[in-house]
């Protein structure tokens, strides 16, 4: 059974600088293609054995008794409703019913990108705290800001299918994509020692999309980087239909990054729906890699996620 835990106080140590956020619309950019990010390796996983989850949309249960002592991830796999397995990585919070990050990578990527040049992301929102009186140490090399030790989440990376680990072939229709990440966010919910009602999404390129075309009752909120639309269905309706349901949406681009200015545009901002622009030519997971992370990079990830698992 799962204890939902409210958090009362959250307070961020360390977010200084000044944000990108924009109120007015940016000139027409032109039209860049990004190289990819070079793949980097995932981290050792403990001892564990491989964790399969079957993912349900039943409502959650309340309360559940479990406990993990250790950050380093979990492998785990799951099934989709056309018989695709997927497979990921489950990062445990610093205690249990913590919140849950979905994160979904970009199109001929896979998983391991989150870990471009050991940005340290992952275990950033671990926030595991040092042990034996030791200070915690900056991730990115300093670029994130340090967290409040009472804020801790759940991660749960994935491979696409025909991406990395995961099965399958890559779909000629991309649309395809959308189902497998319904099941990420599925899965999700059945990880151990998670709150099953506080999920949220962060994306990359298709990935962007789909944490968006994806979010239905499962999860709270959505942050979409370099998105455009790149699974067939239309971001702006996506994206309007959560923020009509009381649910935060943010929206990140570099200004000559193809179509994602104006997808970002095609909705004014708003209490609910914030845009971050960015000089340059960054797409999606580039966004992460330390030499390149925006000073408010973080402090704007983190904002979004406090206000969606609230």
């Amino acid at each position: 059974m799962i204890l939902i835990l409210a958090i009362t106080a959250i307070v961020l140590v360390g977010c200084a600088g000044n944000t990108t956020e924009q109120t007015q619309a940016p000139p027409t950019p032109n039209t860049t293609r990004t190289p990819r990010p070079t793949q980097t390796r995932l981290p050792q996983t403990t001892s564990r054995p491989t964790v399969t989850i079957s993912p349900s949309i039943t409502p959650a249960p309340s309360v559940t008794a479990f406990s993990i002592n250790d950050p380093a991830p979990m492998k785990i796999s799951f099934q989709t409703p056309d018989g695709v397995t997927l497979r990921g990585y489950f990062y445990p919070a610093a205690r249990s019913n913590a919140p849950v990050v979905v994160m979904m990578h970009q199109n001929e990527g896979n998983q391991s990108l989150w870990w471009a040049e050991n940005s340290g992301f992952i275990p950033w929102l671990q926030n595991w705290q040092p042990q034996n009186g030791e200070q915690p140490t900056p991730s990115a090399n300093g670029a994130l800001p340090l967290l409040n030790p009472t804020l801790t989440f759940n991660v749960l990376t994935f491979d696409f299918r025909g991406h990395g680990e995961s099965g399958g072939e890559r779909p000629q229709d991309s649309n395809i994509f959308l189902i497998d990440a319904r099941a990420a966010y599925q899965a999700a919910r059945s990880l151990p020692g998670v709150d099953a009602n506080r999920i949220a999404g962060i994306g990359t390129s298709i990935g962007a999309d789909a944490v968006i075309n994806a979010c239905d009752e499962t999860c709270r909120g959505a942050f979409a980087i370099s998105p455009g639309s790149w699974l067939g269905v239309d971001y702006t309706q996506s994206a309007q239909k959560l923020i009509e349901k009381g649910k935060p949406v943010r929206c990140m681009y570099a200004v000559n990054d193809g179509p994602s200015p104006a997808t970002c545009w095609s909705i004014a901002p708003g209490e609910q729906y914030q845009i971050f622009a960015y000089a340059g030519v960054k797409h999606g997971m580039t966004f992460f890699v330390p030499r390149k992370m925006e000073a408010d990079f973080g402090k704007n990830i983190i904002e979004f996620l406090i206000e969606a698992t609230k």
